[in-house]
C-alpha cells in the first residue's frame, strides 16, 4: 500500500481511505509493540506534557508515509518541526501518539489522528484506537464510518440538544490544575465520562455515546482536532472555539488558543459556550 503516486488526482475517496488505514494501522502496530513496556520519558514545555520515542518513531512512520504515497502534499506532525508557510495548500496533521499519558500509564484510551486540509478546510479525517481495535474515518460530504474488521458501519451522533440529558465527556486526572474546569462543574449535565485522547472522546460523541466535550488544555493544537472534525461533522456534530467560532486552520498560529468545545449538534454547542460566559470569571480573549 505504499506506490508512489504521480497525482494526487488519480486518487479516489476509497484509495484514499485504504492508503490511511493502512498506515494508521501499521503505525497502531508500533505503538502496541511498546505498550505497558518500560519507555524512559522526557517532556516537552512542562511535566504534563510528555514525549517519548514511541511518539517519534510512529512520526517517522506515518510521515514517510504519506509523503512517498502523496508526494505533492505537505505533511504538519505534533512530533516534526517543519511547519509549512502557509495553510493553503493540501496539508496532512498528524498525532502520531494522542494521549501520551495515558499510554504511559496503561490506559487503553490513546489514539493515532490523521487528517487533511485543502484549501483551508477539513476534508478528511481518520482516528485509531489500536489498543481498542477501533478506526472511525470520515471525508467531507460523504459520512462518517466506524470499521470493525471486516465491518464497516454509518456512525451518526446523538439527537440530545440539552444539557441536562447530556453526557459530558471530561479529561482522565492527570495531577494538573486549570481553572476553566471549576466553571465547567457548574454546569449540569446528567453524566461525566472521564477519557483520554481528544481523538477517543470526538469519536465517542460521533458515535452517540456522550454529546459534548470542553476541551480544558489551551495548548490544543491542529493536529488536535483536524481530522477529528471532519469525523464529527460528518456524524452530524459541530466543533467550534469557546467563543463559538469557527476554528480557522488557514491562520499561522498551530495553537489554539481559545481551545474547543465538540457537540452533538448546533444548540447544544450554543447553550454550552453561554453558560460558560455566563460565569464571572470565564476569560473573553
Amino acid at each position: 500500500m505504499s506506490e508512489k503516486l504521480k497525482n494526487n488526482k488519480e486518487l479516489s475517496t476509497t484509495k484514499t481511505i485504504d492508503i490511511i488505514s493502512d498506515i494508521a494501522g501499521r503505525a497502531g502496530d508500533i505503538l502496541m509493540s511498546h505498550f505497558k513496556k518500560p519507555i524512559n520519558v522526557s517532556f516537552k514545555k512542562d511535566e504534563y506534557d510528555p514525549v517519548t520515542k514511541v511518539d517519534k518513531e510512529a512520526d517517522d512512520f506515518i510521515r514517510k508515509q504519506i509523503l512517498i504515497n502523496f508526494p505533492n502534499d505537505l505533511v504538519l506532525s505534533e512530533e516534526n518541526n517543519d511547519i509549512p508557510s502557509n495553510f493553503n495548500g493540501r496539508i496532512w496533521m498528524i498525532d502520531p501518539l494522542d494521549g501520551t499519558k495515558d499510554f504511559l500509564k496503561g490506559r487503553d484510551c490513546f489514539s493515532i489522528n490523521i487528517g487533511l486540509l485543502d484549501k483551508g478546510e477539513p476534508v478528511f479525517g481518520s482516528v485509531i484506537i489500536p489498543a481498542r481495535s477501533q478506526e472511525f474515518y470520515a471525508e467531507k460530504g460523504q459520512g462518517a464510518f466506524q470499521k470493525n474488521k471486516d465491518k464497516i458501519e454509518r456512525i451518526h451522533v446523538s439527537s440530545i440538544d440539552n444539557i441536562e440529558d447530556s453526557r459530558l465527556i471530561t479529561r482522565n486526572p492527570d495531577g494538573d490544575i486549570r481553572s476553566i474546569e471549576e466553571i465547567i462543574s457548574k454546569i449540569p449535565f446528567k453524566e461525566k465520562i472521564p477519557e483520554g485522547a481528544i481523538g477517543t472522546k470526538i469519536c465517542l460523541i460521533a458515535t452517540g455515546k456522550a454529546e459534548a466535550h470542553i476541551n480544558t488544555n489551551f495548548r490544543a493544537s491542529k493536529w488536535d482536532t483536524l481530522g477529528q472534525q471532519v469525523i464529527l461533522e460528518e456524524a452530524g456534530g459541530v466543533i467550534t472555539d469557546l467563543d463559538g467560532n469557527k476554528l480557522d486552520y488557514t491562520k499561522q498560529s498551530l495553537v489554539w488558543g481559545r481551545s474547543f468545545v465538540a457537540s452533538s449538534n448546533t444548540v447544544l454547542n450554543k447553550e454550552i459556550i453561554k453558560r460558560l460566559k455566563n460565569d464571572t470569571n470565564f476569560l473573553i480573549g
